[in-house]
């Protein structure tokens, strides 16, 4: 809607208008509160397995898994008065994964973290985690979807968007250092 007001006396009616809509709001809106930022950690995105021995080219592939995409939300739950409380962060993990030429089960195992990090990205919390993959029947691709929740504290003067939230595969020295070179990096 648009309020014209006509004739000298407009610019005083106009400042009046202001004053009047001013006085009519219940105070300052709060702020939807912000999540932790939340990141797949590049170099350990992907995971790749080899049968044991020393090859290492793709007829030696057991299984290769990755961290496709995130999804989730969170909630804060902070005491007004204290200034404290927690930020709940409901996590959707998507994962893909392929069996190898060299796998001789239809089952693998692979182990990931999720890291709850302060703003200057020091760990604060880090917890590992453990699935199970079964390629039934005679696929050899599979997706599915990890469910997780992390609760994180928050103190006096802190909220959500201090925190990052960081998910990886948990990778050996070799398999990072193969991810790395697989990557140019």
């Amino acid at each position: 809607m648009m309020l014209r007001i006509p004739g000298k006396g407009g610019l005083g009616l106009a400042i009046l208008a202001v004053i009047v809509l001013a006085a009519c709001q219940r105070g300052p809106e709060k702020p939807a509160p912000v999540c932790p930022e939340i990141a797949i950690v590049q170099d350990l995105a992907e995971l790749t397995l080899f049968a044991p021995g020393a090859g290492r080219d793709l007829t030696d592939v057991t299984l290769e898994a990755k961290i496709a995409e995130f999804g989730g939300f969170c909630d804060t739950d902070i005491d007004e008065d204290e200034g404290i409380g927690q930020v709940e962060v409901d996590l959707e993990l998507l994962f893909q994964a392929t069996r190898g030429p060299a796998s001789t089960s239809r089952t693998a195992k692979v182990t990931y973290f999720i890291a709850i990090a302060d703003r200057n990205e020091n760990i604060l919390a880090r917890e590992t985690f453990e699935s199970e993959l079964e390629f039934e029947g005679n696929r050899n691709r599979i997706a599915y979807v990890e469910e997780l929740t992390q609760n994180i504290p928050i103190l006096a003067g802190k909220r959500g968007e201090d925190f990052k939230v960081f998910v990886g595969f948990q990778l050996s020295d070799e398999q990072l250092k193969f991810n790395r070179n697989k990557f140019g990096r």
